[in-house]
Parts: structure tokens; C-alpha cells; sequence
């Protein structure tokens, strides 16, 4: 009886999980140890959501019997947090959607920590009460307590409606969420197919300096009339906020914590700056035609666009469907380099350009829009003037 012998992309897609297995149990291991893990996994959330969605469906088909053992109990929070890494590219929700989900989390934050207030004094307090807390490292903003509700992937419906019991609901439920996430990554991560090579060699080290870790609180109807285009569009000043801390996340907090570069921070690169390119100009297109956009915020959005690196990353969505869903279609199989960083696929999709020269502009990307969006924000708070954790 003939042996069925995987083609080479199907070595190369199962050699791909692999790597992300590893990367991902590491990364957990790395940080679970810290108290700031508790924080910082507000930006990560997405994409293990991401990382979990997409190898389950790789092994519904290629491997059933592993699929069917791997528990779905929270699967409805973890695929709404996989669209997250989409931003306003979501198909289903399109910008309006996405702007009504803003909004509600706007309205929760608002019904968990001012309305909870009761009494002779409730008017006062509510005045007084803050529910935004802004999270940074060495002043740079790196999440909120609404981005992070965000990336989770709760919606409208999801969670309870007064402050009693949302105080009662909210931690447990996300615990649970992150366990099973957990959990997966460790079961994937026992099988031969995927269990890590060489953990002796590290590619994370927990260099953050947690004295430079802080948050500030604000009362977020006055934050977000305040920062970006200003007044006259909250929903996409939330929006915008939502980008810096995903890009100061890659900027100031996982610089801190890699060892060398492995190729899942490539594909984590290429991912979220493809998705960020896309949104922005869905955001810009979306609010020109409204006459609400200030000069500033015009010339911010032209800035952050109108470059030829970012657009070439843009524009290489078979590259970016690949890096999603771990299917290896339209390559030809000579091209492919099961010894090379990512395959060979970088060099096939750029023209022969290098890994090394496109992780360049990547890493130059990130850097270039931290400090336009930072600039757009018009929020500058010194270090000092966040609160420790």
C-alpha cells in the first residue's frame, strides 16, 4: 500500500503552526510570571485569537482527530476577538458596525464606573468618577481599559447590564476565556506534529523596565472630544487610539521582551500594518465625504498613507492570506524553501527583495506611524505623570 507523503507546501504549512506554537507557549510561559502580564495581554489578545482560529481550521481538515479533542467552550468571544486584528476591515461589521461597537463600549465603561454611584451624593460622584484608564510605558500609550475590553471580543448582549454584576461576571469570565486559550496552545503544543524544537534557545527575555509602566485615569467624554480630530468624531478618536496602542504595543513593548526576530514577529508585523494601512483609509474615506475632518487631521491621514512602502505592504494580500490562514496557494513548489526564514514566500511576493530588507520596513513602519499618531493625538502627559501600577 502506497504511504501518502505530504507535498512540500503541506510540510511547510504544518512546519508554520509549529514555529507559531512555540512562539506563542514561550511568550506565555515569559510572561505569566509577571504582574504585568495582567495588562500587557490586552495587546496580545487578538492575536492568539487569531493564531487559535485559524490552526483550528487548518486541522478540521488536515488533522480531525486533533480538532475534535481541542475545547470550543468560549468560541464565540475568541472569534469575535480574532476579527479584532482586522480593525475596520471586519467584512460583516464595515465601518458602522464597528463604530456601534465603540460606542457600546463607551456606554459600558460608563454604566460599570459612574452609574454604580447611588444616593444623596451619586450626582456628585458620578461627576467626579473617571472610567477611562490609559495604560503607557515611558509615557507612550500602549492600551486603555476600552481598547482592551475591545481586543477580548465582548460585545453588545455578551455581558451584564449593571454595575453589580458586571463587578461579578467580568474577571471570572475572562479568566476562563484565557484558560481555554491557554490550554490550547498547550495541548497543540504535546503533539509530535507541533511540539517546539530546542527550547533551550530562548527567544524571549523579560526586559521591561516596570517602573516605566503606568496608567492614568480619565472621564472619557472629555478625553476623546479632546485628542485627534477633537470634538466633532468620538468614534474615530477611539479608533485612532486603538491604532496607537496596537502600534506602540510592537514599538515599546515587544522590543522588550524578543530575543533575536523570529519569523511569527514577522508575520505579526506584516499582519497588523497590512490591517492598519486598510483601516485608515476605510476611516478616511468614510469621514471626507461628512465635512467633519480638521485640516490637521487631514494632513495626519495623508502623512500615515501617502507612503510607497506602507501601500506595497498594502497591496500584497495573497501574502497576508497566506500568513492568516496557513493555506500555501499559487506558489509554485520550486519556489519554495522549507530551510529559509518564512519559506522563501517574502522574496517570491516582493520581487526578490530579501527578508532581512522587508523586516526593515516594517520595523520602519511601525516606528514612522508611532510618532505621526502620537503627534495627531495632541495628548503629550510626561512618565511621571502616570501612576504606577
Amino acid at each position: 500500500m502506497a504511504v501518502h507523503r505530504p507535498s512540500v507546501a503541506q510540510e511547510i504549512e504544518l512546519d508554520s503552526i509549529k514555529n507559531d506554537t512555540r512562539f506563542y507557549l514561550e511568550l506565555i510561559l515569559q510572561l505569566s510570571s509577571h504582574q504585568s502580564a495582567s495588562i500587557l495581554i490586552f495587546g496580545l489578545i487578538p492575536y492568539l485569537s487569531l493564531f487559535i482560529v485559524e490552526t483550528y481550521k487548518y486541522l478540521q481538515d488536515a488533522l480531525p482527530v486533533y480538532a475534535s479533542s481541542l475545547s470550543k467552550k468560549h468560541d464565540g468571544f475568541i472569534q469575535s476577538s480574532r476579527m479584532r486584528v482586522k480593525f475596520f476591515d471586519d467584512s460583516k461589521k464595515r465601518v458602522d458596525g464597528m463604530f456601534e461597537l465603540l460606542d457600546w463600549i463607551i456606554e459600558f465603561h460608563n454604566e460599570w464606573h459612574i452609574n454604580k454611584h447611588k444616593g444623596f451624593l451619586s450626582p456628585l460622584k458620578r461627576i467626579l468618577q473617571k472610567d477611562l484608564g490609559v495604560f503607557g510605558y515611558d509615557g507612550h500609550i500602549i492600551g486603555s481599559t476600552h481598547t482592551g475590553l475591545l481586543n477580548l471580543g465582548y460585545e453588545k448582549g455578551d455581558l451584564p447590564t449593571t454595575s453589580k454584576e458586571i463587578s461579578a461576571v467580568l474577571g471570572p469570565l475572562s479568566f476562563s476565556v484565557s484558560e481555554e486559550m491557554g490550554q490550547y496552545i498547550g495541548q497543540l503544543s504535546n503533539w509530535s506534529e507541533f511540539a517546539p524544537d530546542n527550547m533551550d534557545v530562548k527567544h524571549f527575555e523579560y526586559n521591561i523596565q516596570d517602573e516605566k509602566l503606568g496608567y492614568r485615569d480619565e472621564k472619557s467624554y472629555k478625553y476623546f472630544a479632546s485628542v485627534f480630530n477633537g470634538s466633532e468624531a468620538q468614534e474615530l478618536n477611539f479608533a485612532l487610539m486603538l491604532f496607537l496602542a496596537t502600534v506602540n504595543f510592537f514599538q515599546h513593548i515587544l522590543k522588550q521582551l524578543l530575543v533575536g526576530s523570529p519569523s511569527t514577529l514577522f508575520k505579526l508585523k506584516f499582519i497588523m500594518l497590512y490591517h492598519l494601512a486598510s483601516s485608515l483609509r476605510k476611516l478616511q474615506n468614510y469621514y471626507y465625504p461628512k465635512d467633519v475632518l480638521t485640516s490637521r487631521s487631514k494632513k495626519y491621514f495623508q502623512a500615515i498613507l501617502k507612503d510607497k512602502d506602507l501601500a506595497q505592504i498594502r497591496t500584497r494580500s495573497k501574502l497576508r492570506n497566506i500568513l492568516v490562514h496557513y493555506r500555501i496557494h499559487g506558489v509554485p513548489n520550486e519556489i519554495l524553501a522549507p530551510t529559509a526564514r518564512l519559506f522563501g514566500l517574502v522574496e517570491y511576493f516582493f520581487d526578490g527583495k530579501t527578508y532581512t530588507e522587508i523586516e526593515d520596513k516594517l520595523d520602519n513602519q511601525i516606528e514612522r506611524i508611532s510618532i505621526l499618531l502620537e503627534e495627531w493625538l495632541d495628548w503629550y502627559i510626561k512618565p511621571s505623570q502616570f501612576s504606577s501600577w
